[in-house]
């Protein structure tokens, strides 16, 4: 149990000392090498006297009861609310990120704009606004590991749900051991080329997010993907190509892909994704197998809806990410009793 107090830094994990009061951290792939009295990549892990510490242990930025929906969450307990937690930093540095001005922050000055809630209050708050689960969201979650570990630990007790909201940049072993505590692991498949990773993000960990998405699935997470699709970048046939074959071989048909559209944002200006790009992208996709495809960021009358792949009917009906009506029965289509993988309370 770590002990908090907001007058004391909590000591990271995964770390190594190095020569000359250098340490290493190890939480993600950067394995950054970081001089005493500096930060990492990530702006919120310091080596303070040869001991690296989180800075942002107990400090949020903001909380907010969000519908499953907006995460987005699609088949894990449609309809329920999750109290949304985030925070300030990211490991990445995507140009088009639209939380850019949370999750670029580097100048620790700033951090005079985080309040404190400890995980006590975290699940505390979540029972009091009758949330079904605590999401980690609106910057990379990961960074946080330490609060998120021992916050999900008492949200388990609590018998609260415990989501992350991450773009799967993170190494094995703290994946692993963190994973035990996580119901939802709802990852970004930004592309399926190493270069456009490193073009978009700034890091070419395309194969570092894939192996987080398969181990979390391959644990018992329920997994959700999301591929914002930015014209001219991670749109050629090729790529859409590779990332279906791998969810098939990898993970399995059943697992929601949530294909979104792109808008100008921080530092990317291309012009908006057509909704008929999102439409024949979707469309491949269920020619090759995938059972549920949903479309973000544009307006479609059924592209937010789930399909029994059975029979054809509409066993939830969505609109502005938020659940209109639900007529699954124990999870089966009341039609042809087709069992949906849907995680229902």
């Amino acid at each position: 149990m770590i002990l908090y107090s907001e007058n004391i830094l909590i000591e990271a994990l995964f770390y190594s000392k190095e020569k000359e009061n250098t340490l290493r951290c190890r939480l993600c792939p950067h394995n950054c090498l970081i001089p005493r009295d500096k930060t990492g990549y990530c702006g919120v892990r310091r080596n303070n006297e040869g001991t690296l510490y989180s800075l942002t242990f107990g400090r949020i930025i903001s909380a907010a009861c969000d519908p499953v929906e907006k995460k987005p969450l699609y088949h894990f307990y449609p309809g329920t609310s999750a109290y949304s937690l985030g925070g300030f930093g990211c490991n990445l540095a995507c140009r088009h990120c639209q939380n850019h001005d949370i999750s670029q922050v580097r100048d620790e000055t700033s951090f005079s704009r985080l309040h404190s809630m400890t995980p006590e209050e975290i699940v505390d708050n979540a029972q009091f606004h009758h949330c079904k689960m605590i999401a980690w969201t609106y910057n990379e979650p990961t960074i946080w590991y330490e609060y998120i570990l021992e916050t999900s630990k008492l949200a388990i007790k609590a018998g609260i749900k415990t989501v992350l909201i991450t773009n799967g940049v993170i190494n094995s072993e703290p994946l692993k051991e963190l994973l035990p505590y996580i119901d939802a692991y709802r990852v970004d498949i930004k592309g399926f080329s190493k270069d456009f990773y490193k073009s978009l993000s700034g890091f070419p960990f395309l194969e570092t997010v894939k192996k987080s998405a398969e181990t979390a699935f391959n644990r018992g997470c329920h997994v959700e993907l999301v591929s914002n699709i930015i014209p001219g970048w991670n749109d050629d046939p090729p790529q859409i190509n590779r990332l279906i074959d791998w969810i098939l071989d990898k993970l399995d048909e059943s697992v929601p892909w949530h294909v979104t559209a792109y808008h100008p944002a921080y530092k990317l200006r291309e012009t908006s994704t057509p909704a008929e790009t999102l439409e024949k992208i979707s469309a491949l996709g269920k020619s090759l197998g995938l059972k549920h495809i949903y479309l973000g960021n544009v307006y479609s009358s059924t592209g937010n809806n789930t399909i029994c792949p059975g029979c054809g009917k509409t066993v939830i009906r969505r609109f502005a990410m938020s659940m209109e009506e639900n007529i699954l029965k124990e999870g089966c289509c009341p039609d042809c009793s087709y069992k949906l993988k849907m995680y229902q309370g």
